[in-house]
């Protein structure tokens, strides 16, 4: 299997209507003044190291919950460095993402050198852009989005973000408005929860994919941990269930691998099957 190593590319929601102040360890500090990677100031470098939680524009973040825990992890020592909004040319424009990208200084020339917070897991330290627009406070993260041209008032009230707030997904699930969307996951994984919006309705299944320790096989991540990766739903002639296709998968350090990845067939599913599929195949026929 051949492949290439990229370098890194760099219902109803309140919008905000005046600017937030924030408070960080009962300190004034200047407002974060952009989430653009392209713009930012020396005023929106930030510390997290060893702090439980963070709220740089209103909510407080914290960097990682396990599971079975009372309390959270503290971000790590050295982390330090600039929350930035993310989005990829493989992605629909509701899939964007808040990051955090650690630099050894103040120096914004620095951020493209630098690497993305991860979590212990191996994957990237992210705040999907459905799940921010749920929180509560995060008028401040609506205005510097709006400011910037990152987002639209349109995009923020869309139908796509209505339907995720009112049925109240998790980060894990995956909910897709066009057959051919990709989507980002984790990989390896056993099951990947799935919905689909079609004439206003949503249909949803889980699939039980098939082996894939082709994944592991790369190298790209320590053993046990996992990868971040973009893929979509493929349906071939013989098949009775979707399949996903990788279309990209990232190194920890931000490196994309494109490759004619093998397809990820699935074994098993379970729930409205009968309308997803139907809309699977009327889709792939496009």
């Amino acid at each position: 299997m051949s492949f290439r190593l990229l370098r890194r590319p760099i219902g109803h929601y309140r919008i905000p209507t005046s600017p937030l102040c924030i408070q960080y360890h009962s300190l004034p500090l200047p407002p974060i003044q952009t989430l653009n990677p392209k713009a930012l100031t020396e005023s929106d470098f930030r510390d997290l190291s060893g702090r439980v939680s963070d709220g740089p524009l209103g909510y407080r973040f914290r960097y990682y919950w396990p599971g079975g825990r009372r309390t959270s992890l503290a971000f790590p020592n050295q982390t330090a460095g600039y929350y930035y909004y993310w989005t990829h040319s493989d992605l629909p424009a509701t899939a964007g993402q808040l990051r955090f990208r650690v630099t050894p200084t103040n120096d914004p020339s620095l951020f493209a050198s630098g690497s993305d917070l991860l979590k212990p897991n191996g994957m990237p330290w992210v705040v999907p852009m459905c799940r921010l627009l749920g929180l509560p406070k995060a008028e401040g993260f609506l205005q510097k989005l709006l400011e910037d041209g990152l987002m639209s008032e349109d995009l923020i009230r869309s139908e796509y973000f209505r339907i995720y707030r009112e049925l109240h997904l998790s980060t894990k699930s995956v909910l897709l408005e066009s057959f051919h969307d990709a989507f980002p996951l984790y990989l390896p994984r056993k099951t990947i929860p799935i919905k689909m919006i079609s004439s206003g309705k949503v249909a949803q299944v889980t699939l039980t994919l098939d082996d894939h320790s082709w994944v592991e096989d790369l190298k790209l991540a320590e053993p046990g941990k996992k990868v971040y990766a973009h893929a979509r739903l493929h349906v071939s002639e013989e098949a009775v269930r979707p399949g996903l296709q990788v279309v990209r998968i990232f190194s920890p350090s931000g490196e994309q691998l494109e490759s004619d990845f093998p397809l990820i067939t699935t074994y098993k599913w379970s729930g409205d099957f009968r309308p997803f599929w139907s809309w699977c195949l009327q889709s792939a026929k496009v």
